[in-house]
């Protein structure tokens, strides 16, 4: 662990949508805002139509999108979160996960209202099916790969990864 974690989580009591990525990266973390190595997310978000309006800064955008409802589809409650919020890592592959980081983000759907449950990192990904034995998974790499009880859960590719039409996935989060 090189550095504390700074970026806050936004939990709701009722959420919408709930992003679970891998980890804090280095230079979300020093600048304390989600997804700020360039405008990717933001823009597969508005491609999505997750976001109404395009999102032009991206050290406001976190607030905008996860502390605000104003420009979301039909308003929606969207939360953000690691499952690994112990280490701050830029490289994917130096991160570890466990079945305790899983459990806690159990605990967030067991305590919280979350509709849409969606994960965004082929770890976070192979974490839930290890580790979640309570959710029943499908054969999906993407989209739905499962339910837990009335929390749907979806799986999609990192916004920065090199895989074709990936918008379709965050399409299917609005359906």
């Amino acid at each position: 662990m090189k550095d504390k974690v700074t970026l806050s989580e936004y939990i709701h009591p009722k959420m919408d949508i709930l992003f679970v990525a891998l980890n804090a990266p280095e230079n979300s973390n020093m600048n304390k805002h989600w997804f700020t190595n360039n405008l990717s997310f933001w823009n597969l978000l508005f491609r999505a139509r997750l976001i109404t309006i395009p999102i032009l800064n991206k050290l406001e955008a976190d607030e905008t999108v996860f502390g605000s409802t104003k420009i979301n589809f039909k308003n929606w409650s969207i939360g953000v979160t690691d499952l690994n919020r112990k280490i701050v890592e830029t490289n994917s592959k130096n991160v570890e996960v466990n079945s305790t980081d899983v459990k806690r983000i159990m605990e967030i759907l067991k305590t919280n209202q979350v509709s849409k449950l969606c994960l965004m990192h082929s770890n976070v990904g192979v974490a839930f099916r290890n580790f979640a034995s309570e959710i029943h998974f499908n054969s999906n790499r993407y989209g739905k790969i499962g339910q837990w009880e009335n929390t749907e859960i979806f799986e999609v590719p990192f916004h920065n990864a090199s895989i074709a039409d990936k918008e379709k996935y965050y399409t299917m989060l609005t359906q």
